[in-house]
C-alpha cells in the first residue's frame, strides 16, 4: 500500500514552530535559521493547500485548521521522538564483536565474565566466524582479525604478535619418548587446515629427513578446536599459538616439550572502520580487550 506523506522536514519545522509559538525558537531547537523554518512551513502549506499560520507583525498565530492538523500529528511526532531516543540509548548499550570460533571459545570465553560484571548494563553480541566480516553489510562494531594489519579503511591495533609452538599431552610425550626434538619422527602430527606450518616448523628446528617425514602419521582437522582436543586426548602433537591453549597449559593437560617458536607474517589486530564512530559500549569493550591482550 502506497503511503502519501508530506515533506518530513517541513512537518518537523511546523510542529516545532507551533510548540514554541515562534519561528525563532523553533529554529534554535532545530539548529537552522528562522528563515529556513519559515520556508519549510510554506512548503507544507503548499502541500496541504491551506495556510497554517496567520503572519502578523511580531506575532505568530496558528490558524484553526493549522491547530487541528497539529493536534493530529503531535502524538505521532512525540511517539517517533520517544521511540528514536529509546532506540538510540539502547544502541549505546550494545556491542557486537567478531572473531574466529577458536578465539571466541578459547580466549574470549573464559574472560568475558569480567567485562560483564564490570558493565552489567551492556549487551555483548559475539559473532564467531572463521571468515572476515564485512563491516559494510554486517552490524559488527569490533573484530579481531589475523592479517598483516594493512587496510586503509580500518583502524587496526596490534594485539598479539603471532607465533607457532608445538604442544602435546604429558602422557603422549612419555608414550613416544619425545625428549629430543628429532624423536618427533615417531609422533603423529595433528594437522590443522588453518595452520599449515608443519613443513616450515620441521625444516627450521629438526633434522628429520624427507623420508622419515613422509612416513610420519598424520590426522587432519579443519578446525583448531578439534585439533586441540585431539592433542589433549593424547592423539599426537599439534602446532598452535599460546592464545588458544592457555587453559590446557594452566591445567597441565598440554605441555610444550620443546620451547621453540615459529614467528608468522600475520598477527592479530583489533579492528573497526575508521569512518564509523564507536558507540560508548564499543569504546569500553575495546579498552577492555586491549587490557586483556596485554595480560601475559
Amino acid at each position: 500500500m502506497h503511503r502519501t506523506l508530506p515533506p518530513l522536514r517541513a512537518l518537523v519545522a511546523f510542529e516545532a514552530a507551533v510548540r514554541h509559538g515562534s519561528f525563532k525558537q523553533a529554529a534554535a531547537e532545530l539548529n537552522i535559521t528562522p528563515g529556513a523554518v519559515s520556508q519549510q512551513v510554506i512548503k507544507l502549506e503548499h502541500w496541504l493547500g491551506y495556510p497554517l499560520f496567520l503572519r502578523q507583525v511580531r506575532k505568530l498565530e496558528v490558524t484553526e485548521r493549522g491547530m487541528t492538523y497539529f493536534s493530529q500529528i503531535a502524538p505521532a511526532m512525540e511517539q517517533i521522538s520517544t521511540a528514536s531516543k529509546n532506540s538510540r540509548c539502547s544502541s549505546e548499550r550494545k556491542v557486537a564483536v567478531s572473531m574466529t570460533h577458536a578465539l571466541a571459545s578459547r580466549w574470549l570465553g573464559p574472560r568475558l565474565e569480567s567485562f560483564v560484571s564490570q558493565h552489567p548494563d551492556i549487551e555483548v553480541h559475539i559473532n564467531a566466524s572463521n571468515s572476515p566480516i564485512d563491516f559494510a553489510t554486517n552490524q559488527i562494531d569490533l573484530a579481531v582479525r589475523h592479517f598483516d594489519g594493512r587496510d586503509p579503511e580500518l583502524d587496526a591495533t596490534l594485539v598479539y604478535d603471532d607465533e607457532i609452538h608445538l604442544y602435546c599431552s604429558p602422557a603422549y610425550q612419555q608414550k613416544k619418548q619425545l625428549y629430543a626434538i628429532d624423536q618427533l619422527h615417531h609422533a603423529t602430527l595433528i594437522v590443522t587446515t588453518v595452520l599449515p606450518f608443519w613443513d616450515a616448523w620441521l625444516d627450521q628446528f629438526t633434522r628429520i629427513s624427507p623420508e622419515q617425514r613422509n612416513a610420519m602419521n598424520r590426522i587432519h582437522f579443519d578446525q583448531a578446536l578439534l585439533s586441540i582436543e585431539a592433542a589433549r586426548r593424547h592423539q599426537g602433537v599439534i602446532l598452535a599459538n599460546a592464545l588458544l591453549v592457555q587453559e590446557e597449559l594452566r591445567l597441565g593437560e598440554l605441555i610444550e616439550p620443546f620451547p621453540l617458536s615459529l614467528p608468522l607474517e600475520k598477527n592479530y589486530y583489533l579492528v573497526h572502520p575508521k569512518q564509523r564512530p564507536l558507540n560508548k559500549a564499543s569504546r569500553l569493550f575495546k579498552d577492555w580487550m586491549l587490557e586483556q591482550f596485554s595480560i601475559k
